[in-house]
């Protein structure tokens, strides 16, 4: 458990950068404003990024492996965007980020997930249904025949399995193509999932209740902070299998397959939190701050 912990302050502070910019108070680390240095900075949006993510398939795995930390390695990331005013959220859309440009995707794009394979796949969920990216046309285009209100969307390894979580909260299993869809119905009120890579399903309820779905049913996760006002489940890295990362308030958790939450000690400063999160294999972090999207190496890449 103790290198889970360990993961998770690598994972949101990064090896190389938590001692000037995290303020260690106790047993906690406190991460400062300072570490969005415009030195750090990937790509600028023109909304606040609420979701990030980084396809750990042959998007990357083709073009990085055997480069390190002081390479230069342009990372492939889809963003989500949206306004966010009064603690509401007005989607923007889904957008690419690439060679420190940010291109739209799909305006109506709300989420994305890809495949832990040597693959290209990537699916959008969006405010009228499914969608593939398509890597020749750089675009996203329709994928299966119907067309729910999707707000998130996971997928297992291969891709062959997708998760959609609909605009009134109830999770669907899309298979054969997207031409088959299998509502479960003890996953109930999900507000935002997580596949973790044991094929687990994340979720919390709007009561701010996480739950774990596996294969034998739904567990309630037990030891949260009480009063939490809100919760943020993030992609874990492939060194997280039996876990995944969740923020509540402006600390860091993780959550583990056996339904207990343990904190790690890693905590925002009220000014520094991030509007989203990311990582690449444990070695690249990202965060989105003030419309920014900023970009840490934090080891070493595969060599």
């Amino acid at each position: 458990m103790r290198t889970q912990a360990f993961l998770c302050v690598v994972l949101f502070i990064g090896e190389y950068i938590a001692a000037p910019l995290a303020e260690k108070k106790g047993h906690k680390f406190v991460v400062s404003r300072e570490i969005f240095d415009d030195n750090f900075i990937k790509c600028k949006a023109k909304h606040d990024i609420v979701d990030i993510m980084v396809p750990l398939n042959a998007f990357t795995l083709k073009t990085n492996i055997g480069f390190d930390s002081n390479s230069n390695i342009d990372m492939t990331v889809f963003l989500v965007e949206a306004d966010l005013k009064n603690g509401k959220r007005v989607d923007k859309g889904l957008y690419l980020c690439k060679n420190g440009e940010v291109k739209m995707v799909l305006p109506n794009g709300r989420a994305a997930a890809a495949s832990f394979n040597d693959e290209k796949i990537v699916y959008v969920g969006a405010s009228d249904g499914l969608y593939v990216y398509n890597v020749e046309s750089k675009s996203a285009v329709k994928y299966g025949n119907f067309s729910d209100s999707i707000i998130d969307i996971g997928t297992n390894i291969d891709g062959k399995h997708i998760y959609i979580l609909s605009e009134d909260h109830k999770l669907y299993n899309v298979t054969n193509e997207g031409a088959d869809k299998e509502l479960l119905q003890d996953v109930e009120d999900a507000q935002e999932i997580v596949l973790g890579y044991s094929e687990n399903i994340y979720f919390y309820d709007s009561n701010k209740d996480v739950f774990i779905k596996n294969a034998d049913g739904v567990i309630k996760v037990q030891g949260l902070p009480e009063g939490r006002k809100s919760l943020k489940l993030v992609n874990p890295t492939i060194m997280m299998v039996e876990a995944v990362p969740l923020i509540i308030d402006n600390a860091l958790y993780y959550i583990k397959a056996n339904g207990t939450a343990e904190a790690t000690g890693v905590e925002f400063s009220a000014n520094a939190k991030p509007t989203a999160y990311g990582a690449y294999a444990t070695l690249v972090l990202y965060y989105a701050y003030n419309k920014n999207l900023y970009e840490f190496f934090v080891g070493p890449m595969f060599k």
